[in-house]
């Protein structure tokens, strides 16, 4: 028998756990009645504690590739699963080191997305005069995430990004490419919301972009690195990439309790070639956003941003930079059916925001008034727009609206995408800034209007007509000075006066990524529920579990490839050449 989503959800159900649990038991056949709960009066069941131990239908292992399907078997010290940063980074550190490395990759071509790396220091940052990035920075976002990290992990990362860092700018800078600086958002020095710059980015500095169609501005720029990785291992390090191979099954010996020696692949021509590791199999395989059932089983809070094409389509291995759901979690699944454990964090944290309501300044939220579908005023809003973000997630319909007037580019510095460093300040940005607010509201951005007056305003974005009541407190506390609601600094504390007035608003969630997955020391050793390493078996990048909890705040400005990617695959290459 199966458990249904309808009886599921009754009852208990509705609890916290329940809630987390109730997503996906109707894909796993339980094997007794006793596995369906407590039943009720009306014959239906409630969620109990005894169900909610169950296995979801990721976690139970397909039948073993048979030997006789292998019609290949290519062999190397160290097999990386994935050619993104992360994978590319630890094969090049290994070859670099004097392994034979080989990748076996789905995509058709190096991977990215985006294109921040954080270093705490590093060569450019020393060029360019930025200060080394204090260790407090990175202890604010340990606090923000509630302590739910690694911290061993996060302070490697601390203690050898610059040497991390300052190799992937000498082979840039030797193969031609120019280093950026993603510059970060500015703020008191005291600030909780502070951004400091800490992140490196490339440029093509006049040379003919790797691949057709690559977005040239800062924030996705990537895809010069992972090509130039992909070009040092294949012609200067005698690496091999297998592209077009979808990894499904490791290899573990003894039963499944030794060493994980193999990863096998499927290939464009739907053989099977199987990868064998004598040192070392290495997952670099991404995200799990694109599979609903982990998704609502570990990331529940936003597993319902993801649309159903992506939760039902194939996934694109190609995917450069875009919102929406990517990979089905292949590298993760695998690691379970071989005796890996989950990380001990959760939810697993996502990596997105509402971009909006409103103008904003890089990844700040909108500084000024922000509403609910009420009209009643809901936070205060000088805060980081990923945070402001879970603030948003709890309104009624998870819908913010924005009401600025003229005045608030004379008050605010604005920019446009976060992905680029378009800040804009002074008399000349301002008339751009006005400009380009009239021209969305214009038509070209559906949730923008304007208006002559704030009711004008309140009346096109749906709102209560008493709306303007909290306009009216809003104005009231900023001609005092002092915001006695909500406390915000009175420096973003400016009235809605200067027509013509504008509003914009937003239920869309833009969803990047999934971060985590697996149990992982700071070796990146796969392992255990006990937490011992499975030998033979590590993983690196996106994958890599209990590095951030609760939300991705982007306050450590590209830390996923920074941390995860860059520095984890540098270390790890070298890691495996010494104890392997």
């Amino acid at each position: 028998m199966e458990l249904n989503r309808r009886s599921f959800l009754k009852g208990a159900a509705m609890t916290a756990v329940g809630a987390v649990g109730a997503t996906a038991l109707a894909g796993c056949a339980p094997s007794n009645a006793s596995d369906q709960g407590t039943a009720t009066a009306d014959g239906e069941a409630y969620n109990t504690a005894e169900t909610m131990q169950r296995k979801w239908s990721f976690e139970i292992p397909p039948e073993p590739i048979a030997d006789s399907d292998i019609a290949e078997t290519i062999e190397a010290d160290v097999i990386v699963v994935g050619a993104g940063t992360s994978g590319l980074m630890t094969a090049n550190s290994a070859a670099e080191a004097g392994l034979d490395v080989v990748i076996a990759s789905a995509s058709t071509k190096p991977t990215s997305r985006g294109g921040s790396n954080n270093a705490v220091y590093c060569k450019a940052f020393e060029k360019e005069g930025y200060p080394r990035v204090p260790v407090e920075q990175y202890e604010k976002e340990i606090f923000c995430q509630t302590h739910k990290v690694d911290q061993r992990k996060w302070y490697q990362h601390y203690n050898n990004s610059e040497e991390a860092m300052n190799w992937a700018c000498d082979l840039m800078e030797k193969a031609g490419y120019g280093i950026t600086i993603e510059i970060g958002t500015p703020d008191d020095e005291d600030s909780l919301y502070l951004q400091r710059t800490a992140a490196v980015g490339w440029d093509l500095n006049g040379q003919t972009p790797p691949e057709e169609g690559l977005e040239v501005v800062t924030g996705k720029m990537q895809p010069l690195f992972v090509w130039e990785l992909a070009r040092h291992l294949e012609e200067d390090l005698g690496g091999k990439i297998y592209y077009k191979n979808v990894a499904e099954q490791l290899i573990r010996e003894d039963d499944n309790t030794g060493r994980v020696t193999a990863v096998i692949c499927k290939r464009e021509d739907d053989t099977y070639a199987k990868y064998v590791g004598k040192k070392a199999i290495v997952l670099a395989t991404g995200d799990f956003s694109g599979d609903r059932d982990m998704m609502h089983r570990f990331c529940p809070e936003t597993a319902d941003y993801v649309t159903d094409d992506v939760y039902d389509g194939k996934p694109d291995y190609d995917q450069g930079f875009r919102y929406g759901g990517i990979f089905k979690g292949q590298g993760q699944k695998m690691g379970l059916w071989v005796g890996a454990a989950w990380q001990k964090s959760f939810p697993n944290c996502t990596m997105g925001a509402y971009w909006g309501p409103g103008p904003r300044n890089l990844y700040t939220n909108h500084l000024g008034l922000l509403v609910d579908r009420d009209g009643q005023r809901f936070m205060n809003e000088n805060c980081i727009g990923p945070l402001a973000s879970q603030n948003i997630m709890m309104l009624p319909e998870k819908k913010a609206f924005a009401i600025w007037d003229a005045g608030y580019a004379n008050y605010e510095a604005v920019s446009g995408d976060w992905t680029n460093d378009s800040m804009m300040t002074g008399d000349e940005a301002v008339a751009a800034v006005k400009a380009s607010w009239a021209e969305a509201a214009s038509g070209k951005n559906p949730n923008y209007v304007t208006g002559a007056t704030v009711e004008e305003v309140i009346e096109k974005l749906g709102l209560p007509a008493e709306t303007i009541e909290t306009v009216k407190r809003y104005n009231e506390l900023a001609t005092k000075g002092v915001d006695e609601d909500f406390h915000k600094d009175p420096k973003h504390l400016h009235p809605i006066a200067e027509g013509p007035f504008y509003g914009e608003w937003t239920d869309t969630f833009g969803f990047l990524t999934v971060m985590g997955g697996l149990n992982t020391n700071v070796h990146m050793q796969v392992c255990d529920a006990e937490d011992n390493p499975i030998p033979g078996l590590y993983n690196v990048g996106t994958m890599v579990g209990d590095m951030f909890s609760g939300t991705y705040t982007f306050m450590i400005e590209g830390a996923n490839y920074g941390m995860n990617c860059v520095t984890f695959g540098y270390l790890t290459g070298k890691y495996i050449a010494e104890n392997e």
